[in-house]
C-alpha cells in the first residue's frame, strides 16, 4: 500500500491540479456557448475510453470542493478530434466528479469520453483545461466540437472585443430604421453590427467585414461561431463612449435581446 500511496503521489506532483477542477459529465448535452469556451480553450479534444480512475484520498486533494471527490483518471485514445501534435495512446489527467445523493462517488470505468485537454506530455500526463471540460461522449457533440473548430480555424468568424461607436437613420416609412455599430476585433480590421428595423418584420441582424456594407452582410444565425461571439461577449448595455442617443441605444439593447442568452449551463 505504501508503494502504490507513493506511486499516486509522484504523479499527482507531476500533473498538478488545475486552476478550475473539471466537474462530472452533464446528464444533458452542454450548451453551444460551453463546448465554444472549451474548444477555444484547449490546444488538444480527443474521445477516448476511461481504461481506470483511481479514486484519490480528500487529504490528497487539495482544493477539492465539497460534495465532490477526485480520481486520476487512465483513458485510452480512440480519436484526437483537435491536436497540435502526436497525442499519447494513453492519457492521465485529475478529474474531480460529483457524489450522487447518497454520497457514493460514480463509476466511470469503461466510459467513452470527450475531453478538452492541456497539450499532452509525451509520457501522457495532461490536464483538464477547465471545470466540466470531461463529458460522456455522443456523435451529436463531437460533430458540433469538430464544426467549432473548424470555423474557428478557418479565422473567418472575427474575435470581438467591444463597440467603438454607432449611428442610426430613419427609413423612408414610418418605423423603419437602421443602425450601424462599428466593433473592434482582436485582429485590427474590426466589424460592423447592422440592425435593420421594418414595420411588422422580425428586426435583421448582420455582420460587415468589408468596406462596403450593405446587404450582403452576414446574417447572425443562433448557435454558431459568430453568435456566439457576439452574444457572449458584447455588452448588453450600448457604451456610453459608443454613443447617447436613446433610439440608437434602444437598438443596440434589442438587437443583443434578439441575439439571445449566452447560455454557459450544461
Amino acid at each position: 500500500m505504501a508503494i502504490i500511496s507513493k506511486a499516486i503521489s509522484t504523479v499527482l506532483l507531476a500533473l498538478s491540479v488545475p486552476a478550475m477542477a473539471a466537474d462530472a459529465a452533464p446528464p444533458t448535452a452542454p450548451s453551444y456557448a460551453l463546448l465554444a469556451d472549451f474548444s477555444l480553450a484547449a490546444p488538444t479534444i480527443i474521445r477516448a475510453t476511461i481504461a481506470k480512475a483511481e479514486r484519490i484520498s480528500t487529504g490528497n486533494s487539495p482544493g477539492l470542493a465539497a460534495g465532490q471527490t477526485r480520481f486520476l483518471v487512465t483513458a485510452n485514445t480512440s480519436a484526437a478530434i483537435v491536436a497540435p501534435g502526436a497525442v499519447p495512446a494513453t492519457l492521465n489527467w485529475l478529474w474531480d466528479a460529483p457524489l450522487d445523493a447518497r454520497g457514493k462517488p460514480p463509476k466511470p470505468k469503461g466510459q467513452t469520453i470527450i475531453a478538452w485537454l492541456t497539450a499532452p506530455l509525451p509520457n501522457g500526463q495532461a490536464r483538464l483545461v477547465a471545470a466540466g471540460a470531461q463529458i460522456v461522449w455522443d456523435a451529436a457533440t463531437e460533430a458540433r466540437i469538430r464544426a467549432i473548430a473548424v470555423e474557428a480555424r478557418s479565422g473567418s468568424v472575427p474575435v470581438i472585443t467591444g463597440v467603438t461607436n454607432g449611428f442610426r437613420a430613419d427609413g423612408t416609412i414610418p418605423g423603419e430604421s437602421e443602425s450601424q455599430f462599428f466593433l473592434s476585433a482582436a485582429d485590427g480590421k474590426g466589424a460592423v453590427l447592422i440592425v435593420t428595423s421594418t414595420p411588422g418584420a422580425a428586426r435583421r441582424i448582420a455582420v460587415s467585414r468589408g468596406d462596403i456594407i450593405d446587404e450582403s452582410a452576414a446574417i447572425v444565425k443562433p448557435r454558431t461561431l459568430l453568435w456566439y461571439r457576439l452574444a457572449c461577449f458584447l455588452p448588453a448595455a450600448l457604451p456610453a463612449s459608443a454613443g447617447t442617443d436613446p433610439a440608437l441605444a434602444a437598438d443596440w439593447s434589442a438587437a443583443i435581446a434578439s441575439l439571445g442568452p449566452c447560455d454557459r449551463a450544461n
